[in-house]
């Protein structure tokens, strides 16, 4: 056996602790042990290292994490200056209307969110930074399948699990690979009411400085609103305005 490439169980063990803490918001070390599958004083020791350096806060018997994730998570957002030239661009396109605004990246097979930002109160859905979504069926994630290079598309292809999530859903790779070339040649993807009923999303994708693909931006609402010339032609309109803005940006970068 290769050891070089062998998980580390105790590594293993905090990660799964931490990604409990981050799911439940705070819990007891009998319910994370439990959780995680490790006895009580396994937990108490991990917690007690994590504590001890900072990540986690303990309080009459309860624990959650620390601000210093929140920190990590900045800096890693931060590490391509996507994020800080494409914020501006989305709370511009969804200031006065019921929109949601997203910016999101590829990452190992997932798209991930690096910022969401809600025109108004009226739609209430998660806007939270970091959650992931899948590449088949969003108008992001088809603007960044439709537009990487031919073979990064069919390594994308072959790990994505074509889940159905409404009658909507494209869980055919035939049918996929169509859409894909239908949306490379129009720059605009759109998702009908394909990750969520009732919701439609238009997107298109985000180019580098070395013209490969960074990401993409998208508006999303309520797909009763979402119609027509000003679903089909005014957002996507706006949203190739502000992808320009983006790429410009990006130059100096």
């Amino acid at each position: 056996m290769d050891r070089s490439n062998a998980p580390v169980g105790s590594v293993e063990t905090l990660l799964s602790l931490v990604e409990y803490l981050e799911q439940s918001g705070e819990a007891g070390v009998t319910e994370i042990a439990d959780a995680v599958g490790v006895s009580k004083s396994t937990a108490h020791n991990h917690l007690t290292t994590l504590e001890q350096q900072g990540y986690v806060v303990g309080e009459d018997g309860q624990y959650w994490l620390s601000l210093q994730f929140l920190r990590i998570g900045e800096t890693t957002r931060m590490r391509t200056g996507l994020f800080e030239v494409a914020r501006p661009q989305i709370e511009h396109l969804v200031e006065g209307t019921d929109l949601v605004g997203n910016l999101a990246v590829e990452e190992r097979g997932d798209g991930v969110y690096l910022y969401r930002s809600r025109g108004s109160d009226d739609i209430r859905f998660s806007t939270r930074a970091g959650e992931t979504h899948d590449l088949h069926c969003s108008a992001t994630g088809k603007s960044i399948l439709a537009h990487v290079s031919t073979e990064r598309r069919e390594e994308l292809l072959d790990s994505i699990d074509l889940v159905g999530y409404t009658d909507q859903t494209i869980t055919e790779r035939a049918a996929l690979r169509e859409e894909l070339d239908r949306i490379h040649e129009r720059g605009v993807a759109f998702d009908e009411e394909e990750y969520g009923r009732g919701l439609r999303c238009v997107g298109v994708p985000l180019f580098g400085p070395d013209d490969a693909v960074v990401g993409a931006i998208s508006l999303s609402g309520p797909a009763a609103e979402m119609t027509d010339d000003w679903y089909r032609e005014t957002l996507p309109d706006r949203l190739r305005a502000a992808k320009n803005r983006v790429e410009v940006n990006l130059r100096d970068y």
